[in-house]
């Protein structure tokens, strides 16, 4: 009988270092690899020049450049565990191990590319990258991009009204009568 208390200090040991190793003993499943450094240099010099670029095609495929970055990174942080759902809504995402964001960095290149494209009067390309932001970046932490492309938006739909408007012959109307009014002056000869 003696065994049986022993047994149950085992199990109990086992379980309580079990309990404390918790999620490090989970085997986590990573099929992307994060950025390295190198791979890091390079979608930092592509946001580089997406924020000193003047060819809005050029400005465009980078910024396409950093949004394939940014999910590559995104399902590298992806962490499958085979915790209990509530267990998994109690584990907080892990931080990023960068220093910069290429989420961000994807977000702020598309706004640097609508607004050039806004200057070079390409609205479609405009709205292309303003939508971009919006559809892309819903979650809290961007909600400055997502403001600034609504603005951007707002100054998409000013601009195209503005050329519609400008398009639009302006009619004044002539009559004949301000044509008589004016030549019908009295003129005074005197001397």
């Amino acid at each position: 009988m003696k065994t049986l208390p022993n047994i149950k200090n085992a199990v109990l040991t086992l379980g309580f270092v079990m309990l404390l190793s918790g999620c490090q003993s989970v085997q986590t499943i990573n099929t992307a690899v994060p950025l390295d450094n190198a791979g890091f240099m390079t979608v930092w010099d592509a946001y580089r020049h997406c924020q000193a670029g003047t060819n809005v095609d050029a400005m465009r495929g980078e910024m396409q450049q950093l949004a394939r970055a940014a999910s590559a990174q995104e399902s590298a942080d992806t962490r499958p565990t085979s915790l209990p759902d509530f267990m998994k809504r109690m584990v907080a995402q892990p931080a990023s191990r960068l220093a910069a964001d290429p989420k961000a960095m994807a977000a702020a290149c598309a706004l640097f590319t609508g607004h050039a494209a806004l200057r070079a009067e390409r609205m479609e390309l405009a709205t292309e990258m303003f939508r971009t932001v919006l559809q892309n970046h819903p979650q809290p932490d961007y909600a400055y991009y997502v403001d600034q492309a609504r603005v951007g938006m707002e100054a998409v739909a000013r601009g195209v009204q503005a050329a519609a408007h400008a398009a639009v012959p302006t009619l004044i109307p002539i009559s004949s009568t301000a044509f008589t009014l004016r030549n019908s002056t009295p003129v005074s000869f005197e001397d």
